[in-house]
């Protein structure tokens, strides 16, 4: 009995390890690193499972000890999470949009997305020519100001977002109060 609870703990940990990039709950990123980490912890859940059912099918025959159907079903459901979290529209399913922003940094491959939520969290998302990566954190808006409450924001994104904002919806963007930032063109 003892031997069938590791065998479920290595494939949850192993689920844990692919599911990680993928989970919007804290930073996250996309892209070369991402497909890499897919197709190392899959293949390794995978091997894992093929030796698991061959001890299982060995042991049916020559003891008829029973399948055990829970490592696969583990895999199945660990699959089946991380092909939903690709699918979905919005990854943050749990709250809503309330504001979409984009930015677009001349002469360089850098853009950004920016994006709030009814809970008070934000989600901007630099984008590189081979990855993007999105951090998040809590925001406030009085008068007009917005407040990004993550101080490390603007060296995560490389000076593409700053903390703080002016909230022009006549022209629809988000005016960087330290001018060496670009202007964030509100699209929803």
């Amino acid at each position: 009995m003892k031997l069938r609870k590791i065998r479920y703990i290595i494939i949850v940990v192993l689920g844990y390890f692919l599911l990680k990039p993928v989970v919007p709950i804290d930073d996250y990123c996309s892209g070369l690193g991402a497909a890499m980490n897919f197709f190392f912890f899959g293949a390794l859940i995978l091997f894992v499972l093929l030796i698991l059912t061959i001890f299982d099918v060995v042991g049916m025959i020559k003891s008829k000890v029973k399948f055990d159907f829970i490592p696969l079903l583990i895999t199945m459901t660990i699959g089946i999470i991380y092909f939903s979290i690709l699918e979905l529209d919005d990854r943050k399913f749990w709250t809503k949009r309330t504001l979409t922003g984009r930015i677009e940094v001349e002469a360089t491959p850098k853009s950004g997305v920016f994006k709030l939520y009814k809970n008070g969290t934000f989600a901007a998302t630099l984008h590189n020519a081979d990855n993007s990566c999105t951090f998040q954190g809590k925001y406030a808006i009085h008068d007009n100001k917005l407040e990004l409450k993550r101080l490390d924001l603007s060296d995560m994104t490389q000076r593409v977002f700053t903390t703080q904002y002016f909230l022009d919806k006549n022209n629809k963007t988000l005016n960087p109060i330290d001018k060496s930032y670009g202007i964030v063109e509100i699209r929803k």
